[in-house]
């Protein structure tokens, strides 16, 4: 979460920058700059077709490391040295 809002605050200042470059070149309004400004880092943040910020699944690598902690237990494979106790007759 840090990354993305370090990352809007850089595309906001160059979409302002280059958006005020833009409206002095062309004559419009200085207004222009913040307003795309904002579109830039509302999409950098916001990607809405998660090309920038992929969205990774945690439930295959859980299983995976869940089973190998379960694969090297001891309750689920009682080696020779472990002391099994029970219930005396």
């Amino acid at each position: 979460m840090v990354k993305r809002i370090f990352a809007a605050f850089l595309w906001f200042y160059t979409g302002w920058y280059g958006g005020n470059l833009l409206a002095d070149f062309l004559g419009l309004s200085l207004v222009l700059g913040p307003i795309i400004g904002a579109a830039a880092a509302f999409l950098v943040v916001g990607d809405p077709r998660r090309i920038i910020w992929k969205a990774r699944s945690i439930g295959p690598a859980l299983a995976a490391s869940a089973a190998a902690v379960a694969a090297d237990s001891s309750v689920a494979n009682p080696s020779a040295d472990t002391e099994v106790w029970s219930k005396p007759a």
